[in-house]
């Protein structure tokens, strides 16, 4: 059986979306934040709400797609994958990053009047779509 590296959350979107052309390509890279929120009862039956936010990047079209159609505050489900990057920074320490690359978005609350999409009927981009030329 093969190995697994798959996460599944349903949030908002906290921050404003950041995107970067990159590379002789221009390939395009969005950074983001969703935030997903946990309720729980603690000891005295207290309810205690807590907020978790997730660093997350899209590359290629669903980068595209994301600077187009979705912006801070949009409830989004999304798929991706974990990936932990390290480099040095200017006084040559190492340091880390955990962020989740996006492979799939699904938008979860209606789209605002001024967004014109051409996602299909339900709002959903997959990397693996083509790009209808027409």
């Amino acid at each position: 059986m093969s190995d697994l590296n798959k996460v599944m959350l349903i949030g908002r979107i906290a921050t404003d979306l950041e995107i970067k052309k990159m590379g002789d390509s221009w390939t395009s890279v969005v950074n983001f934040t969703v935030a997903t929120n946990r309720s729980y009862s603690n000891k005295n039956w207290e309810k205690i709400e807590e907020a978790e936010f997730h660093r997350c990047v899209a590359f290629w079209s669903i980068a595209d797609f994301i600077w187009q159609y979705l912006s801070k505050g949009r409830k989004v489900y999304i798929e991706w994958r974990l990936r932990t990057r390290q480099w040095e920074d200017s006084t040559w320490n190492k340091r880390y990053t955990t962020e989740i690359v996006v492979s799939s978005i699904n938008f979860c609350d209606s789209k605002p009047s001024s967004v014109n999409s051409s996602s299909n009927e339900n709002g959903n981009k997959n990397e693996s779509e083509e790009e209808i030329p027409f």
